[in-house]
């Protein structure tokens, strides 16, 4: 029997990301996947701030953006050709990650960057061609079986605990018998995936054209592929298409002279969320605990999402900072997020796939009227942060954990990359760092913590805040001082000195490690 201390099932890119954590982290993982090798095939192709600096985390950030392409605008358009503008969204902007706030890619280089990484820390022992058969758990850890698909041979591997990233049919979801609660059903929707054979530029791009005749959208897949989809009618046969259907669809744009058709999926958007994401030992992330409508291009981020959340929490059990309970809280954080995320993408869908023209023309005429005036749009879903784990009844609880640039001895740059990663206590104000007490500071230096005073340039601090970020964040808060989680929420925060003490005493509470005063 080989032992580790998490076992891994799936390899994608929410597997990856969490076996990359925990081997950083110094822990053993075995990771397993069904398939050959890497997937090969692009699914996802959006990502937001906050995953670009997850991946600057594990390293992947540098690589990654070599080939991805930052999102400048996003247009809704009434036909793909001579449509008129129905709405439009600056994304050029700067998210409160601290980078572009929407990327579009290639999802084989994201594969490929975490990969390297995965590689890189010596402590992740990656079996393709490999399928979990049987496990059961006890009080101390997983038991599980796995086959070699080429040669048949099983293996018995031991661990701490199981993460599965094993997709939308889950064998460990199944296995486990954990119930999938099903949610809104839309149409199919066909998914074209070409590599350019030359440079490319339309009218327009990168956005949706609403046409009830037929609704679809195209994109950049990062500098060298592209994207296009199709919603078809509920009458339109997924087994009547073939790769010249294929061509005729892209005729308006493209030839075989433009492009290399890669693939050609249809599949129908479905929601789902599992009643647990836990079952003792073993955790659900990405797809096995939740799918969504494609829209918001969030799918794949809120998996990566999940294996930050776990990841942090089994390494601070492993290196037996934090109790075992801390885990408890990994579902109450992320099923509200994710849930969320599931409403949002389908309110912002389904003004997309009107096929019925009346409707159609119903939706156009209210979106001319919002660009007029803007306050006439009805509010989306925003997804909540996630709470399980914070302060009880802090306002900041939940709340994005900014990050600007800073400057300091060690250069200029991301509040990350010159401060440290994990958990962090952020002030603006000298006199709350001061108020830390030994008890404090030695709370904080168990589970790694970075001490982090920053204020305005000149102001003889340790980090200077270049461009304002920190000062305009924490007058919005009306906060003195927080503590940041390393998946990038605020735990909590301190309103005065006297407050910084209790707000320590709270973490370690939460985390099961108690600190004397």
């Amino acid at each position: 029997m080989d032992n580790c201390d998490v076992i891994v099932v799936g390899y994608g890119p929410v597997g990856q990301m969490a076996s990359a954590l925990l081997g950083q982290a110094g822990h053993t993982v075995v990771s397993v996947e069904r398939h050959a090798q890497m997937y090969g095939l692009s699914r996802a192709g959006h990502i937001d701030d906050e995953i670009m600096r997850l991946l600057d985390r594990v390293g992947a950030g540098e690589e990654f953006r070599e080939d991805a392409v930052e999102w400048e605008l996003y247009d809704m358009r009434s036909k793909a050709f001579g449509g008129e503008l129905l709405m439009s969204m600056d994304w050029s902007v700067i998210g409160p990650h601290g980078y572009r706030s929407h990327w579009i890619f290639y999802q084989n280089n994201l594969e490929l960057a975490l990969n390297r990484q995965v590689e890189a820390t010596g402590n992740v022992e990656v079996n393709f061609s490999t399928e979990l058969i049987r496990f059961d758990q006890d009080a101390d850890g997983v038991t599980a079986v796995v086959r070699q698909r080429e040669t048949g041979e099983e293996r018995t591997v031991r661990a701490r605990y199981m993460l599965a990233a094993d997709g939308a049919n889950s064998f460990v979801r199944e296995t486990l018998g954990i119930r999938t609660i099903a949610g809104h059903v839309g149409p199919n929707q066909l998914v074209i995936d070409t590599l350019q054979k030359r440079p490319l530029q339309f009218a327009f791009d990168n956005g949706q054209f609403a046409d009830p005749e037929a609704p679809g959208c195209l994109f950049q897949l990062g500098k060298n592929h592209r994207r296009w989809e199709f919603t078809l009618r509920e009458d339109e046969d997924p087994a009547d298409y073939t790769i010249d259907t294929v061509w005729e669809r892209l005729k308006p744009w493209v030839g075989p002279e433009d492009v290399e058709v890669l693939r050609w999926p249809i599949y129908r958007f479905r929601e789902s969320m599992t009643e647990h994401w836990r079952r003792d030992r073993i955790f659900l992330i990405g797809d096995a605990a939740h799918t969504l409508w494609p829209f918001a291009g969030e799918g794949m981020c809120n998996g990566l999402r999940d294996a930050a959340a776990i990841t942090w929490r089994i390494d601070l059990v492993l290196r037996g900072i934090a109790s075992e309970d801390v885990l408890d809280s990994y579902q109450d954080d992320r099923k509200p997020n994710m849930q969320g995320w599931i409403d949002y993408s389908r309110e912002i869908g389904l003004p997309c796939i009107v096929m019925d023209k009346e409707a159609a023309a119903e939706r156009d005429r209210f979106l001319f009227a919002v660009q007029q005036d803007p306050s006439i749009m009805p509010p989306v879903t925003v997804p909540p942060g996630p709470t399980a784990f914070s302060r009880p009844g802090d306002p900041a609880a939940g709340l994005v954990a900014v990050q600007g640039r800073v400057r300091s001895q060690a250069g200029e740059g991301l509040l990350d990359d010159i401060a440290g990663r994990g958990f962090q206590f952020i002030t603006a104000r000298p006199e709350l760092a001061d108020a830390l007490s030994e008890s404090d500071r030695a709370a904080l230096d168990s589970i790694g913590a970075s001490v982090i005073v920053i204020g305005a340039p000149g102001s003889g601090v340790p980090y200077e805040d270049v461009d304002g970020t920190y000062g305009d964040w924490f007058d919005a808060l009306g906060r003195g001082a927080v503590i940041a989680r390393p998946d990038y929420y605020l735990f909590g925060s301190a309103a005065d000195a006297a407050d910084v003490h209790d707000l320590v005493d709270a973490l370690t509470s939460a985390l099961g490690v108690r600190v004397a005063a």
